[in-house]
């Protein structure tokens, strides 16, 4: 079972177990002394949730990615299972609205791949989009023929789940972008690939982010999709752009926002402003490892940092995370900071808080007694 380069957008688990194992306690952010409003633990004990989006009622829809499984491959540093599951979140509790979803991890649940993204819609129905494509899977006869079948059906995929549970098949995205790739291998180094990352329905139209194809497209009527944006790199940049998120703005425009940027180090990734039939423009600069972002109801852009030091899977990796805030006159502030460690989805309540899922590369066990000792989280800034 390949794992992409970007399961998770860009984060290997083995290279990750690693790195977490020298880790003695988490660094804080450079920003410590801004005003931080407070957080809070919405739910924990959750396998590594990645994206959020609102439900109705005031809770919130979550991707959870699994925790692998038992069927470790490729010498034990791949493990596969039936782990994921796509969720709804209340102060009541996690509902696993469809459960037992592929899922493949490093050992021990950590840094996995599966469901990625949710987007909800206001009849209770919401899409759900899975990481990776059915070219990540192993040949016939490598691994167990139910893993196999449920990651070709599911890898790559964009569905709708209704308030019972019931998946529907929209869009082998993941394929689609795989293929578009493959004739345009002189685009990247690492072409073909394919990752999706992000979903958003808005206005009527479904639009979709690859973290490995680099790509916006647009999920037409039938599943077909249109490519509405590439996001390239200056030459000899150390990687590609990868694109994690996307959100309409308040002026209609989308925004995409990157991990990487074409740079490993702190301050390589951009937000974009995209007018689909126009030229993408840069709209703000100087971001690290942007996994989530968004709109909150105050028009402010927020943008969830996955690694303020700058994306690193070696020894001297630094799990300290934060939210950036970008107001209407482009001044930041930084929330979180010293309390969100290798944060991913964003989602902004009605109630004018923010919503970030922490500790996303976590199993609902933790990654020890130092760091994420509760698992993956879902957390309230405000």
């Amino acid at each position: 079972m390949r794992r992409s380069r970007t399961v998770i957008a860009t984060l290997s688990a083995a290279g990750l177990v690693t790195a977490l194992g020298v880790i003695s306690a988490p660094a804080a952010g450079a920003n410590a002394r801004e005003q931080q409003p407070a957080l809070s633990v919405v739910a924990d004990h959750l396998n590594n949730p990645r994206g959020l989006s609102p439900a109705p009622g005031g809770g919130l829809y979550l991707a959870e990615a699994g925790a692998g499984g038992d069927v470790c491959v490729d010498g034990g540093v791949t493990c596969i299972g039936l782990t994921g599951s796509l969720d709804l979140v209340r102060t009541s509790g996690v509902q696993r609205v469809v459960s037992g979803l592929f899922s493949v991890s490093g050992p021990g649940g950590i840094a996995a791949g599966g469901p990625s993204a949710v987007w909800g819609g206001p009849d209770g129905t919401f899409y759900g989009l899975f990481a990776e494509s059915s070219h990540a899977v192993s040949p016939e006869g490598t691994v167990p023929a139910n893993l196999r079948d449920a990651a070709l059906a599911q890898l790559g995929h964009l569905v709708l789940v209704k308030p019972a549970g019931s998946m529907k098949d929209i869009s082998d995205v993941g394929d689609q972008d795989w293929t578009w790739t493959s004739t345009r291998i002189d685009l990247a180094n690492d072409f073909p690939d394919a990752n999706p990352n992000a979903v958003l329905y808005s206005l009527g139209v479904r639009y979709v982010i690859d973290a490995a194809a680099n790509t916006l497209v647009e999920v037409q009527r039938g599943g077909a999709v249109k490519v509405l944006a590439f996001f390239g790199v200056p030459a000899g940049s150390q990687s590609d752009s990868v694109p994690t998120c996307v959100a309409r703005g308040p002026d209609g425009a989308l925004y995409v926002a990157e991990l990487l940027g074409g740079l490993y180090s702190p301050g390589g990734a951009r937000v974009w402003r995209v007018v689909p039939g126009q030229a993408p423009q840069v709209w703000a600069t100087g971001l690290t490892t942007v996994q989530g972002c968004g709109f909150g109801q105050d028009g402010a852009f927020y943008a969830t940092e996955f690694q303020v030091g700058g994306l690193n899977l070696g020894p001297t990796a630094n799990p300290a995370g934060d939210v950036v805030r970008i107001d209407r006159q482009g001044h930041r502030t930084h929330l979180g900071v010293g309390e969100l460690f290798f944060p991913s989805g964003f989602a902004a309540g009605s109630d004018g808080a923010i919503y970030v899922s922490n500790c996303s590369i976590a199993p609902a066990t933790g990654m020890g007694p130092l760091l994420c000792p509760t698992g993956g989280q879902v957390v309230r800034i405000g």
